[in-house]
C-alpha cells in the first residue's frame, strides 16, 4: 500500500513539473512577442513623425505659391467676376403642398346624402325636413 502511495506521489511531482515548465516556457514566448511588438510599434511611430515632417515640407505656404505662379493661371477677383441678385432666377413657388392633398382626398361637401342602390325592389323615400312656419 505505501509503495502504492509513493508511486503516485512521484507520479503527480513529474506532473507538477512538466505543467511549471511548459508555463515557464509559455510566459517567455509571450515575452517574446511583446518585445517584438513594442520595437514594431516603435518603427511605426518613427515613420508617421517621418511623414508629418514631410507633409509640413511639402504644405509650406511658400512653396505652394511658386507653384501656383508657374502651374496655374490665376488672376485676383474683380468686380466683374461677382454677380447680382438680380441674376439669379426667382424661386419657384412651393404652395401648400399638405393642403393639396388634403384637397385631392376630401370629398365635396356639396354633395348630397348617397342614393339608394336597389336591386329591384321598390325603395321607401322618407321626408326628413321639418315643416316651416309659412308651411303650417
Amino acid at each position: 500500500m505505501i509503495r502504492l502511495l509513493n508511486l503516485l506521489a512521484v507520479c503527480g511531482l513529474i506532473a507538477s513539473a512538466i505543467y511549471a515548465y511548459s508555463t515557464k516556457y509559455d510566459t517567455l514566448y509571450q515575452g517574446g512577442q511583446v518585445s517584438k511588438l513594442k520595437s514594431a510599434l516603435h518603427k511605426e511611430r518613427q515613420a508617421i513623425a517621418v511623414l508629418r515632417a514631410e507633409w509640413q515640407l511639402l504644405t509650406r505656404p511658400d512653396r505652394l505659391q511658386a507653384a501656383v505662379e508657374k502651374h496655374l493661371a490665376l488672376e485676383p477677383i474683380g468686380i466683374t467676376h461677382l454677380g447680382r441678385f438680380a441674376d439669379l432666377p426667382n424661386r419657384p413657388e412651393r404652395g401648400d403642398e399638405i393642403g393639396r392633398l388634403l384637397a385631392a382626398t376630401a370629398t365635396p361637401k356639396e354633395k348630397g346624402p348617397p342614393e339608394p342602390r336597389t336591386t329591384g325592389s321598390l325603395t321607401r323615400t322618407v321626408n326628413t325636413r321639418t315643416p316651416t312656419a309659412a308651411a303650417r
